[in-house]
């Protein structure tokens, strides 16, 4: 389903650690550039963060979609948003 044929849809995120080969716990937000906005003031207001410290080792990943009226979860497959270094080449 996409996001236009139901505004109650959010967007899951996940980060994944191509070190450890392994999904964080998702997160949710209105689209990518709102998740992209909020891994980048983390990694700015928290610069010990293994995220700042080794942005190459992550990928902001979109694995699915929630429906926030009903919890329904919609997934089929992990995408790649961007790698946690772009976000830092971009500063």
């Amino acid at each position: 389903m996409k996001r236009e044929e139901n505004d109650n849809y959010k967007i899951m995120f996940s980060i994944y650690d191509n070190v450890s080969e392994l999904y964080e716990a998702p997160f949710v937000d209105v689209n990518k550039g709102t998740a992209l906005r909020r891994i980048n003031d983390l990694m700015t207001s928290n610069p010990t963060s293994p995220y700042a410290k080794f942005p190459d080792n992550f990928v902001l990943t979109s694995v699915g979609l929630w429906n926030d009226k009903t919890g329904y979860i919609f997934s089929d497959k992990a995408e790649t948003v961007m790698e946690l270094n772009e976000i830092t080449q971009k500063e």
